[in-house]
């Protein structure tokens, strides 16, 4: 199995991160990816997976690295170009991202502007060029506003709309995928979209929420297998057995065991489907 998901060059795993691949082995996990968010992490993925043969790097621009730029009034053109060359620098790097939108204001009280929504949405657009140019897949970073999918929908829009994302055969995975059941629907309509999931489809789901559209659970029933990533987006996201402790690669197998159940699969259906997903979605060096 594959976790495609880490970002294993956080200051928590220093004391101990052979120890944590150790573990991962164990686990039966045999390759796991990193990802970086802002240019300097996306050169410490590089330099991590350098050191390790089962480490890939994934390098991009997270939504906030935008709004960021907004406050400091800076364009985004230099940025674009740093990535383009940090992307060109080593054969570890099989995608970019994490990219995409986010609209999830963390403060109470606090919005997302829609100036940093423009500048977010020229942000991905420019890093969906970059992949093209690059033959690398993208990997999508999605969050909506509390209780709605503003994000979902206008990546759903963007992706809808580059008719040249199917003639350049450019597979999109979206990330800890939480979208609900109507806008999932969308998204399955885009052949090149794929949908990864996280420690989170183990955590209980509200009353209210249970059979609605809302609930993750209706969402991991309708993914095909043939769409279907795991990983731990770790240290976030630890599943409910470890829920608040640092996450890890080993974790990814709770993971692909819960989407068994949810989607009356086994176990082995699980890795056998998200293996052979890797190797059509990702070209390993």
């Amino acid at each position: 199995m594959i976790d495609i998901h880490t970002h294993l060059y956080w200051k928590s795993y220093d004391a101990d991160r052979d120890a944590v691949l150790v573990r991962a082995h164990q686990s039966g996990i045999e390759k796991m990816f990193v990802i970086g968010c802002t240019l300097e992490e996306s050169r410490e993925s590089i330099k991590l997976t350098e050191k390790y043969d089962e480490l890939f790097a994934s390098v991009g621009l997270h939504p906030h690295f935008f709004n960021a730029l907004v406050q400091e009034k800076k364009g985004i053109t230099g940025e674009i170009e740093a990535l383009r060359t940090i992307a060109q620098s080593s054969k570890k790097v099989i995608a970019i991202g994490e990219c995409g939108l986010d609209y999830y204001a963390h403060e109470e009280g606090t919005v997302i502007t829609d100036q940093e929504k423009m500048l977010q949405k020229e942000g991905f657009l420019a890093q969906i060029t970059l992949a093209k140019e690059l033959r690398l897949p993208l990997i999508i970073h999605s969050r909506a506003s509390k209780g709605q999918s503003d994000a979902y929908e206008d990546i759903l829009e963007i992706l809808k709309n580059d008719m040249s994302l199917t003639s350049h055969k450019l597979p999109c995975i979206l990330h800890c995928y939480m979208g609900d059941t109507e806008v999932t629907k969308k998204f399955l309509d885009l052949p090149f979209v794929f949908f990864s999931f996280t420690a989170n489809i183990t955590y209980p789901v509200k009353k209210t929420l249970v059979g609605t559209r809302s609930d993750l659970t209706e969402t991991v029933k309708m993914i095909p297998l043939g769409r279907l990533f795991v990983e731990t987006d770790c240290p976030f996201l630890a599943p409910q057995s470890k829920r608040g402790e640092r996450n890890e690669p080993s974790a990814v197998l709770e993971v692909a065991q819960k989407i068994a159940r949810i989607q009356g699969k086994t176990l082995c259906d699980i890795e056998e489907a998200t293996m052979e997903n890797v190797k059509t979605v990702f070209v390993m060096v």
